[in-house]
């Protein structure tokens, strides 16, 4: 009888959960989506209006992060003062929770902001924004592929070939699938945009997502809203192809380690300068948040009481509770869709890309529609958590799995080890580092988590996202300033947690 082998009951039970908590709540929003919502909605020049301002959004968003990265990117390169902290810091932008970084922007350059400049309602504020979140992603990535082109392109320099043309006809086309991988990602998350447009683009520049939740929650139109999700899902299906398709050429043909070069000293101390100024103002917002979060120590007390808001305490002690039990679910999904692919489950390659397709709002409604006996129950809350947090750390130990030794692996086998012997004593260890890097990103996404928790919320159930937004949503200084407080205690709080987890994986690494 045929031995069952890791990676197919890992792929089993990934898939098993996929069709729990994704593809039958999908199928639900198909249903009713294309029974009574599809027509009406596409008949109406409004929502046509809202998916236009949507892929514009992503599209630009795309275009300003690329521009922005491949430069400093080149940059980097280079050895200077600081260099290794900012590249480090560059990803924290991308674990903080939405509404973190919405509050700084408000506090910033809002109709309170400490600059006296209102950019609340305009879309500059918005790219601004989806340019302080996905840069650094997409500058990692370009930091991590521009070493590798330097043989070739030394190469059509011995030829003849000048430094432009060099670059034009050899450079450019192996960077194509970074930059589309880069450009890719960061599309996928500015069109699917949420928490941002909702809080700071005002009415007129509100995106799909956006419109879905007012659907839901002030009009209860679920035939109209399933019908935009479906449009939505067409958008970032197209998107995810094209990105997976990118990432799996840069995977195999960009490899090589980055090694900074050495400048001369004052050439070092300008650019820098340079550098340092850069960044100082793409994380103005953030820096203005915590400024005014702690400049009332008061207002941190009062929203710690609650008064009448939503208790910070009780607030934080829920946001730390469903992180925990997500991530009993979320790790072991994590850590068996990725070791299936590795292990040549082709099948499920594109399918762990679903979750981050399919916005938070749509898994809400998902759950609402498929497990109407659940709702109100913390089973279909945790669910959408671990949906949404797995993919996370499933990506950062793909390339973990794919960089394996061969040899150790294949001296494992010669030496008798059965798979599951492998996994445990010998791929295991090696997965450690990469292992706690993912849990990093997976718990400061589900410590931020916003959208699903809107949809699915009940009063007991508030965390901090949800106490900050019912302050915001009443008028006065006093429920702005505790939002502020609160703000500024969720950012340490996810920004903490990710530097925690990342530093004890530099140590094991």
């Amino acid at each position: 009888m045929r031995r069952l082998e890791p990676a197919r009951c890992g792929a089993w039970l990934v898939w098993v959960f996929l069709a729990l908590a994704l593809l039958y709540p999908l199928g639900r929003i198909l249903a009713l989506g294309l029974g009574e919502g599809l027509g009406p909605t596409l008949a109406n020049p409004y929502y046509w209006g809202r998916l236009a301002w949507s892929l514009a959004y992503g599209l630009g968003s795309s275009l300003l992060v690329v521009a922005l990265a491949l430069p400093l990117a080149y940059a980097f390169r280079y050895r200077f003062p600081g260099r290794d902290l900012w590249l480090s810091l560059a990803t924290v932008p991308f674990v903080l929770p939405t509404l973190v970084v919405a509050l700084g922007f408000l506090a910033l350059v809002g109709p309170r902001g400490v600059l006296g400049v209102d950019l609340y309602g305009t879309p500059w504020i918005l790219f601004w924004a989806s340019a302080f979140y996905n840069l650094g992603l997409v500058l990692r990535m370009l930091v991590a592929v521009l070493p590798a082109l330097e043989p070739p392109l030394a190469a059509a320099r011995t030829l003849g070939a000048s430094p432009w043309r060099a670059y034009w006809r050899v450079g450019v086309p192996l960077l194509a699938p970074a930059l589309l991988a880069g450009g890719g990602l960061t599309f996928l998350y500015s069109f699917s945009s949420f928490g941002l447009p909702l809080l700071l683009g005002g009415a007129r520049y509100a995106t799909l997502e956006v419109e879905v939740y007012g659907l839901l929650a002030y009009r209860l139109a679920f035939p109209e809203a399933t019908a935009l999700i479906l449009l939505q899902l067409a958008v970032l299906a197209l998107v995810s192809l094209l990105y997976l398709g990118a990432q799996r050429r840069l995977a195999l043909s960009l490899s090589a380690a980055p090694r900074p070069k050495p400048l001369p000293p004052a050439a070092a101390w300008r650019l820098a300068a340079g550098i340092w100024l850069f960044f100082l103002a793409l994380y103005a917002p953030l820096l203005a948040l915590l400024a005014r979060a702690f400049a009332a120590p008061g207002a941190l007390a009062s929203a710690w009481t609650g008064g009448d808001f939503t208790p910070g305490a009780l607030a934080l002690a829920n946001t730390l509770r469903f992180a925990g039990l997500s991530l009993l679910v979320a790790l072991p999904l994590g850590f068996l869709y990725a070791y299936a692919v590795w292990r040549g489950e082709r099948s499920l390659d594109l399918a762990g890309l679903f979750p981050l397709m399919v916005s938070p709002v749509a898994v809400g409604l998902g759950y609402l529609l498929a497990y109407p006996g659940l709702s109100g129950s913390l089973v279909i809350l945790i669910g959408a958590y671990a949906l949404l947090s797995y993919p996370l750390l499933a990506r950062a130990l793909l390339p973990a799995f794919r960089a394996m030794p061969k040899g150790v692996l294949e001296a494992a086998r010669v030496l008798g080890a059965g798979p599951w012997r492998r996994l445990l004593r010998v791929e295991w260890p090696l997965l450690r580092p990469a292992l706690l890097s993912g849990t990093a990103l997976a718990l400061a996404a589900v410590v931020g988590e916003f959208g699903a928790t809107l949809v699915l919320r009940r009063p007991e159930w508030a965390t901090l996202a949800l106490a900050i937004y019912e302050r915001l949503g009443k008028p006065g200084a006093e429920p702005f300033q505790e939002a502020l407080a609160l703000a500024g205690l969720l950012a340490l709080l996810a920004g903490g947690l990710f530097l925690l987890l990342d530093r004890g994986r530099r140590g094991l690494g």
